[in-house]
C-alpha cells in the first residue's frame, strides 16, 4: 500500500509539473548578436551579452526596458553576477579578457587577461572564486575575485565550455564539449578529482538547488542528460530539439527550459518524467535562456534575430 501511495504521489507531482505553461509576453530588439543572458540573483536586472555589438545591455526586469548599454571593447559572450547582484563578470570572446563591471554605474572596474577564446565564466556560490573556460586554450583558469589575480590553471581538454558549481560550493563541473564527459573539480583544492560520462558534445550545465542532480545539454546529440550526483552516473536522457544550447532550471526544480537552436523553439522538460512536454516558438536561433528568481518569467535571447522573447509562467 505504501508503494502505491508513493507512486500515486509521484504521478501527481509529474502531472503538476507538466501542466505548467508559458505565455508569450513581450518581444524586444537588442544590439546585434545576443549570445547569452542572465538574471541577477535579486531579480532586478537581466544582463544580455551582445557579441557583435561589443556591448552588455542591462534590462530593468520589472519594466522590461533597457536601463544601460555598456561598451566593453570586445565580443561579450557570457557573464556571471556576483551573489549580491552589484557586479558582473563578462568574458570577451575575441580579446582573451574578462571584464569586471559595476552594475549600478556601468563602469568597468578591471580587465583581467585569460586564455584564448574565453567562453563560460562562473562564480562560486560565496563569490570568492571566478572560473573561466578557455575554449581554444583547453584550460580552466581560477581567479581570486578579491584581488583579480589568477591562482590556478587546469588543463581541461578539448573545448571546455559549461561550468556549474554545486550550491554547497564544494564541487564544480566543467563540460568538455570536444568529448563525452564532464570534469569534476574539488573547489577547495582547484584540482580535477573525477569525470562523468554524459554523451557527445556536452555544452551547458545546471545543478539542482539540493545538489542531487545535474543536467547537461548535448549539442550534437539533440538530448539533455540527467546525472545523479550521489553516484556520479548518468541516469537518463531527454530527447529535445535540434542542437540544444543553453538550459535553465525553474526555481522549484520541476522544469528545465532548453534552447533548441536549430528548431527555433524553447523546449520545456518535465524533470519527473524526463520528457520534453511542450515547445514554444521563438525567433531564429534561440541560444540563451534565464529564469527569474521568483519563477514568474523566462527570458530567451535569439542570436540571428537579435531579439529577446519574454514568457510569463502561468500559475
Amino acid at each position: 500500500m505504501r508503494r502505491l501511495a508513493v507512486l500515486a504521489a509521484l504521478v501527481l507531482i509529474a502531472t503538476a509539473a507538466a501542466s505548467t505553461e508559458l505565455r508569450p509576453l513581450k518581444r524586444m530588439r537588442v544590439p546585434y548578436g545576443p549570445k547569452s543572458l542572465r538574471f541577477s540573483p535579486d531579480g532586478a536586472t537581466v544582463a544580455v551579452d551582445c557579441l557583435y555589438a561589443h556591448q552588455v545591455v542591462l534590462f530593468d526586469a520589472a519594466t522590461m526596458e533597457i536601463r544601460q548599454q555598456i561598451k566593453v571593447g570586445g565580443e561579450a559572450v557570457e557573464c556571471a553576477f556576483t551573489p549580491d547582484s552589484k557586479q558582473l563578470w563578462v568574458s570577451l570572446y575575441n580579446k582573451a579578457e574578462v571584464v569586471h563591471i559595476d552594475v549600478a554605474t556601468g563602469k568597468i572596474l578591471d580587465r583581467i587577461p585569460v586564455g584564448q577564446i574565453p567562453k563560460v565564466v562562473e562564480l562560486s556560490p560565496d563569490g570568492k572564486w571566478l572560473y573561466v573556460a578557455n575554449w581554444s586554450s583547453g584550460t580552466v583558469m581560477v581567479f581570486d575575485t578579491a584581488t583579480g589575480k589568477r591562482v590556478h590553471e587546469l588543463m581541461a581538454g578539448r573545448i571546455p565550455r559549461g561550468i556549474a558549481f554545486t550550491h554547497d560550493g564544494k564541487w564544480a563541473y566543467v563540460a568538455i564539449m570536444g568529448s563525452d564527459r564532464l570534469l569534476k573539480i574539488d573547489v577547495a583544492k582547484h584540482c580535477v578529482v573525477g569525470k562523468v560520462l554524459v554523451g557527445i558534445t556536452p555544452r551547458h550545465i545546471v545543478v539542482t538547488t539540493d545538489d542531487k542532480f545535474l543536467y547537461v545539454s548535448n549539442n550534437l546529440g539533440n538530448t539533455v542528460t540527467a546525472v545523479d550526483l550521489t553516484t556520479g552516473k548518468a541516469i537518463g536522457k531527454v530527447r529535445v530539439g535540434m542542437k540544444p544550447r543553453t538550459i535553465a532550471l525553474s526555481p522549484d526544480g520541476q522544469t528545465l527550459y532548453v534552447c533548441n537552436y536549430e528548431s527555433k523553439s524553447l523546449g520545456q522538460v518535465n524533470l519527473q518524467t524526463l520528457r520534453q512536454t511542450r515547445t514554444y516558438r521563438t525567433d531564429i536561433h534561440p541560444i540563451g535562456v534565464t529564469t527569474s528568481p521568483d519563477g514568474k518569467s523566462v527570458w530567451v535571447c535569439c542570436y540571428r534575430a537579435s531579439s529577446i522573447r519574454v514568457f510569463s509562467v502561468l500559475p
